[in-house]
């Protein structure tokens, strides 16, 4: 028998790139069981969407609350089916998306959730290359070390996830809340600690880069809550630690000399523990130019 997914769109005053995600959802080659829009109090009509779309339930709020809010909805209402995806109203499906994520979780039922590479395109529908280049072949995470090692270089695209449900994913949603742009990495990190994740190296879905998103250029705290994280998935596995330990060195500390070159407010104290000799170093090779210009504003006479 088919594993049920039912799949959720997070939407909030979107309305053309709305369009294009429904229409690609409902163009796939093998549908989903359920297709649901969770609606953040939108300033239009959402009966207009239900004519040209009648499978489609609309759970819309009156009003518009946090963007985690929205999302925890999503999350944790009930599912009618074994499997979850809470998807984006800026991005857009491939034809195959729906069959192959279920494919993958027939084929792997070890997996509790799985996600899938996909295709960068700009506000116009441009190609611009793949989402996560370097994956070529599919990747396993089989415990928490594994997906902290993963993303210090690297993420899991989140929109597509399909998540096996289960009714501690709210708990697991508002464990995820207080970490900022980077909850879906928390979020995450409590998947991981039930079973495997599966990242399929086949792009299946198209990311929608615009002005309009908010994860880019996190916070100081959210990423300082991030490597704690990882370094807290790494219990029990040393080297995994290590290796996550050097990596935050080296962001960490590229991160704050860059804000010293341009003379931006730190938000958090240093901390000579996070020195990274080799990054310091890279970056005094790369701008000797500008730290000199910067020397020389700051000693400056008024």
């Amino acid at each position: 028998m088919r594993p049920g997914i039912t799949l959720r769109i997070l939407s909030h005053n979107r309305k053309e790139l709305l369009l294009k995600t429904l229409n690609s959802v409902f163009a796939q080659d093998e549908p989903f069981d359920r297709i649901e829009l969770f609606d953040n109090g939108s300033d239009f009509p959402l009966k207009d969407l239900l004519g040209r779309y009648p499978a489609l339930r609309v759970l819309g709020l009156p009003r518009a609350v946090s963007a985690a809010g929205n999302a925890r909805r999503a999350f944790t209402q009930v599912t009618q089916t074994p499997w979850l995806c809470v998807f984006h109203d800026d991005d857009l499906m491939h034809p195959d998306f729906c069959r192959k994520m279920r494919d993958a979780t027939l084929n792997h039922p070890e997996a509790v959730a799985v996600s899938c590479n996909g295709k960068v395109i700009d506000e116009g529908g441009n190609s611009q290359g793949s989402l996560v280049p370097h994956l070529l072949e599919d990747k396993w995470f089989r415990g928490p070390a594994d997906l902290a090692r993963w993303y210090c270089d690297a993420f899991i695209p989140f929109p597509p996830t399909v998540h096996r449900w289960s009714t501690a994913f709210g708990s697991d949603s508002d464990f995820a809340e207080h970490y900022g742009r980077c909850g879906d990495v928390a979020f995450l990190s409590r998947v991981v600690c039930r079973g495997p994740i599966l990242f399929r190296a086949e792009r299946n879905f198209s990311y929608r880069r615009h002005g309009e998103q908010s994860s880019a250029g996190f916070l100081w705290w959210e990423e300082s809550k991030r490597w704690q994280l990882q370094l807290d998935l790494c219990q029990g596995d040393p080297v995994a630690r290590r290796y996550v330990q050097l990596r935050r060195n080296a962001r960490l500390t590229s991160r704050w000399l860059n804000a010293w070159l341009q003379a931006k407010p730190r938000e958090e104290d240093w901390d000579w523990q996070f020195f990274s000799l080799a990054s310091a170093h890279r970056f005094f090779r790369n701008n000797k130019l500008r730290i000199l210009l910067r020397m020389m504003k700051a000693g400056a006479k008024p």
